[in-house]
C-alpha cells in the first residue's frame, strides 16, 4: 500500500524473483503524488511497467495520481492495459466526472490499450454467470466482482451533470485536454488509549448508515489469484453491491466463505462500507487499510472493530500510515485479548509492503 494520503494507491507484485510483474490499482490524490511515486523511482526504468493499471472509480483521491502518472514523461511508466470505465463505456439508455474525462483524454493521447481485457467495452459484470475472469501474463487470474450494469447506468447521469458543471462536454477529448492544461496541480511536477479499556464488541455493533454513493457503487472490485494465493481489491465499493457479488462468487464455487490472504477493505475503512457480515464471508490473513485519515477520519473505529471481532485468530491489520486515531489498535493488551496483530508504515517509508509467499514445497 503506497502512501496515498487519504486515498488509495496499491501496487500488486507477483511472479518468480527473476520475472517480477506488477499491477497498479489507483494512484491517490494529487497531493500525495510525490510520496506515491517515490517507490516507483526505486525501480529501474525498464521495470516501470505494469501489466495492468486499474482505475477503480472516478473519485479524486483515487484518480488524480493516475492522471499525473500517465502524463509524467520523466518517470515513463509502460502500461499493458488500462481498466477504467470512462464516459464512453457507460450505458446509453440513461443519462461522471471532470478528472475522469481528463484521464480518458490522456489514455487516448498516449495510445494505451483501454479495457482490452474486456474487448474495449466496459469493465462490468453483465450476467449471465459465471463472473468474468481474465488471466494476465505470468498466470495471475483476476475475477471481476463489481460493478454491474445498473451501477454504471446510475454513474452516467452523475458523470454528465458534474462534467457540464465543470464547463465542458462529456466525452470531448479536446475540452478535457484544455481543462488539464489549466489544472496545474495535476501536472507533474490524538490517541484513544489512555487508561480506559476499549469496548471492541460495542464498537463493532455500532449502527451505521450504509454507503449508497453512486460513484463508490461503480468501483471496480477484483479478486486476484495466483496459485493458492487470493487478494481482494475493493476500491470504495458499497456494501450492498460488494456483498451481493461476493455471494454470487461463493455460489459459483460452492463455498460458504472465501479464504483470503489479503483483503483491502473498502472505502479506507469507512464503517458505512465494511459490515460484520462481509467480514464473516471473507476471512483473511491480512486486512489492509489505506488512508492517512486526514480528511474524513478513516478508518472508523467501528469498521476496525468489526474486523477484529470477525477475523481469524492471528490475522494482521496493516495500516499504511500511523495516526493518532489508528494507533488505538497498537495496544498489546487489545491484541492479546482479541488474537490479532497490527502493523504500521514507519516514518520515511514509501507505504507498507505485505508479502504473501506460497508455502514451501515438501522435500
Amino acid at each position: 500500500m503506497l502512501p496515498a494520503g487519504h486515498g488509495d494507491a496499491l501496487m500488486l507484485e507477483y511472479g518468480a524473483p527473476g520475472d517480477r510483474r506488477r499491477i497498479l490499482i489507483d494512484g491517490g490524490p494529487a497531493t500525495s503524488y510525490e510520496q506515491v511515486t517515490r517507490r516507483l523511482w526505486e525501480l529501474a526504468p525498464e521495470r516501470r511497467r505494469f501489466e495492468l493499471l486499474v482505475m477503480t472509480h472516478v473519485d479524486a483521491d483515487h484518480i488524480e495520481g493516475v492522471l499525473m502518472l500517465l502524463n509524467d514523461r520523466a518517470i515513463g511508466v509502460d502500461v499493458g492495459d488500462v481498466w477504467f470505465n470512462g464516459y464512453r463505456h457507460l450505458p446509453t439508455d440513461e443519462l461522471g466526472p471532470p478528472q475522469g474525462e481528463m484521464l480518458s483524454a490522456v489514455i487516448e493521447k498516449r495510445g494505451l490499450a483501454w479495457n482490452a481485457g474486456f474487448h474495449g467495452g466496459p469493465v462490468q459484470v453483465d450476467g449471465p454467470r459465471p463472473l468474468p475472469s481474465v488471466e494476465l501474463a505470468g498466470g495471475l487470474r483476476l475475477t471481476l466482482l463489481a460493478p454491474g450494469r445498473g451501477e454504471l447506468l446510475r454513474l452516467r447521469r452523475v458523470w454528465e451533470r458534474e462534467v457540464r458543471r465543470a464547463g465542458f462536454a462529456p466525452g470531448s477529448t479536446r475540452d478535457a485536454l484544455e481543462m488539464l492544461e489549466r489544472q496545474k496541480r495535476l501536472t507533474p511536477l490524538d490517541t484513544f488509549l489512555g487508561e480506559r479499556r476499549v469496548d471492541v464488541a460495542g464498537l463493532a455493533s455500532r449502527a451505521s448508515d450504509l454507503d449508497t454513493s453512486v460513484t463508490n457503487a461503480s468501483s471496480i472490485a477484483l479478486l486476484a489469484e495466483l496459485g493458492d494465493r487470493r487478494v481482494l481489491l475493493t476500491g470504495d465499493a458499497t456494501p450492498e453491491v460488494l456483498t451481493a457479488q461476493v455471494r454470487a462468487l461463493l455460489s459459483e464455487r460452492g463455498l460458504d466463505r472465501l479464504q483470503l490472504d489479503a483483503f483491502k477493505v473498502p472505502h479506507h475503512g469507512s464503517r458505512n462500507n465494511l459490515t460484520a457480515g462481509l467480514v464473516r464471508l471473507l476471512p483473511s490473513r491480512h486486512y489492509l487499510f489505506s488512508t492517512d485519515g486526514k480528511h474524513f477520519g478513516h478508518p472508523d473505529d467501528a469498521a476496525v472493530a468489526r474486523v477484529v471481532m470477525g477475523a481469524p485468530r492471528g490475522a494482521e491489520l496493516v495500516f499504511n500510515y500511523r495516526t493518532g486515531r489508528n494507533a488505538l489498535w497498537d495496544d498489546p493488551a487489545l491484541q492479546s485479548d482479541h488474537g490479532y496483530r497490527a502493523r504500521f508504515a514507519e516514518d520515511g517509508q514509501a507505504g507498507v509492503a505485505v508479502d504473501l509467499p506460497s508455502p514451501a514445497l515438501p522435500p
